[in-house]
């Protein structure tokens, strides 16, 4: 799949905020795109480890015990059947890691094709949209420190009454 340049100079950006020392890159992807970003860390004397899944072996994605402090998923979803690819946005956002970003052409004509709002139900955030040679690329992310903001009335002001505990039974 031809991204636009826009797409790589995202990703670099969200990869460069979250600082990961370890990367899963899932699908038929370079990770030629990943070679500043690993070069600055060497620079700093940190490493990070990068495993690449492709489509082919997608299925290793639901056995996967390890965690990755980042997941970027190109040239992936497009090519998995939309139950397939599914199972993987589940397992990737809630097992594999905290943080994970998804690009894929969105809302084209054939059935397979994923729309904006199939990324939303999976709690995903729009990064961006693009459009690159009549197609309309959308990059996605998911981060849970951010899924979630706790509300200003969840806290012992509003609903526990320690110093009460123990004198009243109601």
């Amino acid at each position: 799949m031809n991204y636009p340049p826009d797409v790589w100079f995202d990703i670099e950006t969200l990869i460069n905020v979250a600082q990961p020392e370890s990367i899963l890159l899932l699908g038929d992807a370079s990770q030629g795109f990943l070679e500043n970003y690993l070069a600055q860390k060497a620079l700093i004397n940190q490493s990070c480890v990068i495993r690449h899944i492709g489509v082919a072996d997608v299925a290793q994605v639901m056995a996967l015990q390890q965690r990755f402090d980042v997941t970027i998923a190109l040239n992936l979803l497009e090519h998995l059947d939309r139950a397939t690819g599914a199972q993987v946005l589940a397992q990737v956002r809630d097992v594999v890691g905290p943080q994970f970003c998804v690009c894929l052409p969105i809302n084209g004509d054939h059935d397979a094709s994923w729309q904006i709002t199939d990324m939303f139900a999976f709690a995903l955030r729009k990064v961006a949209l693009y459009k690159h040679d009549d197609i309309e690329f959308g990059l996605f992310k998911y981060n849970i420190d951010e899924y979630k903001k706790t509300p200003d009335w969840l806290n012992s002001d509003n609903w526990a009454n320690p110093e009460m505990w123990g004198k009243y039974w109601w």
